[in-house]
């Protein structure tokens, strides 16, 4: 989990408690099922996050959330590519997971409902949500206590269970493609810094014992397998003390790329600068991500190949993160 107000990139990854009396369920599916060739992201680019769909090549762009009261970010779409999930909180809080709430729409922007209201299962804090290959779950990250845990919930984001039971932060958490396992990361003890946090690996069930993917001296986030589920892609904070702002350091990020096991880990892209939250084409050749680059330094949607050529900017021209 990085508390930043970023652009997000969801894209064609294989697919990749009691309950609040202010949900609803997930809308049913309108006709519209969004094609193969396309992604859905978050940008401030109308002047608040609103969540967009747009061709892979960075034709097209449609916006799909419109309401100037509200950011919107964390899009997510649905295996069957008719629905999608995202984040809602007031203006002004993008990113803010203790004012988050979970809604999920039609894949056309229609019917926004609210699957899980601020506070519900008296979480003070909620984010990540993930559909489960088939659609009929949908893994979180909520609190407890002083701690951050992984759940998974029912397709209409009630139901919560817990899957992790651990000192201090377990965030991040993704599927594997066949549903049988869970990566997340967390910290191996109670103490709990960023530098401490490592990716993990358990099977999909209540309190599975985790295994560890990673052990360095650097923060690892963001974990996702690849659509054929024999490799995985992270997110790297390579350089704490990169790019200072009057609000701490953004850091310098990088995307790291291994087997499944976590074995033959090398870097996809490295140079520096603010690369983020990977998402894997369905064919597994490409991973999409976000980007801040000189001069500017805004966030921009990119693609790069799995074999670390072919870096393209998808949103080249447009204003706004």
């Amino acid at each position: 989990m990085r508390v930043l107000n970023v652009l997000f990139v969801l894209l064609m990854v294989a697919s990749c408690g009691g309950s609040s009396g202010n949900n609803t369920a997930v809308p049913a599916a309108a006709s519209t099922t969004l094609a193969q060739d396309t992604l859905v992201f978050n940008s401030n680019r109308t002047g608040n996050h609103e969540v967009f769909v747009m061709k892979t090549d960075g034709t097209g762009a449609k916006r799909l959330t419109n309401d100037s009261a509200f950011e919107n970010w964390w899009p997510r779409i649905s295996p069957d590519r008719q629905k999608i999930l995202f984040y809602r909180a007031p203006k002004g809080n993008a990113e803010n997971y203790a004012r988050a709430s979970l809604w999920a729409m039609n894949a056309d922007g229609s019917m926004a409902t609210q699957l899980r209201a601020p506070g519900t299962d008296q979480w003070t804090l909620q984010g990540h949500a993930e559909w489960s290959p088939d659609g009929s779950k949908i893994a979180m990250f909520g609190s407890v206590g002083n701690s951050l845990q992984i759940f998974v919930a029912d397709g209409q984001g009630q139901n919560a269970v817990a899957y992790t039971d651990r000192p201090g932060i377990n965030t991040d958490v993704s599927w594997s493609p066949n549903g049988q396992t869970l990566l997340f990361n967390g910290c191996p003890n109670a103490a709990c810094a960023p530098a401490d946090y490592e990716i993990y690996a358990m099977a999909a069930t209540p309190l599975a014992t985790p295994t560890r993917l990673t052990t360095n001296t650097v923060a690892d986030y963001d974990p996702y397998f690849s659509p054929d589920g024999t490799k995985i892609a992270w997110l790297q904070k390579v350089n704490p003390s990169a790019f200072p702002t009057p609000n701490g350091n953004l850091g310098a990020w990088a995307i790291r790329i291994a087997q499944a096991d976590g074995s033959g880990a090398r870097d996809l892209i490295n140079d520096g600068q603010i690369n983020s939250k990977p998402a894997w084409r369905l064919d597994g050749q490409t991973i999409y991500f976000h980007r801040m680059e000189p001069p500017d330094y805004r966030f921009r949607v990119f693609r790069i190949g799995q074999d670390g050529r072919g870096l393209t900017e998808l949103t080249a021209g447009v204003a706004g993160s």
